[in-house]
């Protein structure tokens, strides 16, 4: 009986313990939340042929470390979300006080004029990410820093990405623009002379001031390129490995080319092109 109360104490203070660590780094949460509770349908608009752009008002896709925050346009390919632990298309990192800053809040909507569809993301920059605390509590709430607003206009395998960073009330010193999808998808990258690197031989971070990179699908009928003026400072990378949790194996895993701005700037257009390789 003294074994049974101890074996429940231990029990207890063990529930206690996760649910202090899901309240500052869901995972857990997230997931069974996804399983039990009817979610709204994210936005959805077909692009071309088999692919098909998602927006979600909330944090999902839940993979990884950043599974409690919010992403950009999320590809599906011949039926799969393709973006596994990524940002998506089109979502931001604010650089202010030498602290990055996310978003886990945002609002959605869709428009449709001029014969195109015009997605429409604001993302609250709400979330510090701080070095790894206790219990590898990486990202904290804080107050919102104010607001960036991504219109992503869909023309034929084209996204033309509009940002807003007028909504934000705080000086910052670097926005990222996050262009990413699956590192499992997408392995191979296409610099602007047509050249072919595996993404192990670019690593985690490698600047470049092309005017254009692709990131090539591992089936090789499919890349998606991010196409910005020549001279505009963008990091190209890949990082796939995994990462052991109390709460299970969780990895890391994208394939991006993401933009730096500086300010003044409140307004910047780029394009995102998602094809079909001739």
């Amino acid at each position: 009986m003294k074994r049974r109360r101890v074996a429940l104490a231990l029990l207890a203070v063990l529930l206690l313990l996760a649910a202090v660590k899901e309240r500052f780094d869901p995972h857990l949460v997230l997931y069974l939340d996804d399983l039990l509770r009817p979610k709204p349908a994210p936005l959805t608009v077909p692009l071309s042929g088999e692919l098909v752009l998602r927006l979600y008002a909330d944090t999902r896709p839940h993979i990884g470390k950043i599974a409690s925050l919010q992403k950009g346009l999320i590809l599906v390919y011949r039926g799969k979300e393709v973006a596994e632990e990524s940002f998506g298309f089109g979502a931001p990192i604010i650089q202010a006080g030498g602290v990055p800053y996310l978003s886990r809040h945002a609002t959605t909507s869709l428009v449709r004029e001029a014969g195109a569809v015009t997605l429409v993301k604001t993302f609250a920059i709400d979330t510090a990410d701080r070095p790894t605390r206790f219990w590898r509590v990486k990202y904290e709430d804080v107050p919102s820093l104010g607001v960036v607003t991504f219109r992503y206009t869909l023309r034929g395998s084209e996204i033309e990405i509009a940002v807003d960073l007028s909504g934000l009330q705080v000086d910052w010193e670097q926005a990222y623009l996050m262009n990413e999808q699956g590192a499992i998808n997408f392995q191979v990258y296409q610099d602007a002379d047509g050249r072919l690197r595996h993404g192990d031989e670019l690593g985690i971070w490698h600047a470049t001031e092309d005017a254009f990179g692709c990131w090539v699908h591992r089936d090789g009928a499919l890349r998606f390129c991010v196409q910005t003026e020549p001279g505009r400072p963008k990091y190209v990378g890949r990082e796939r490995y995994n990462q052991y949790r109390w709460t299970g194996i969780f990895y890391l895993s994208w394939s991006g080319i993401d933009l730096e701005l500086d300010p003044p700037l409140e307004q910047y257009r780029y394009v995102v092109r998602v094809e079909a390789i001739p």
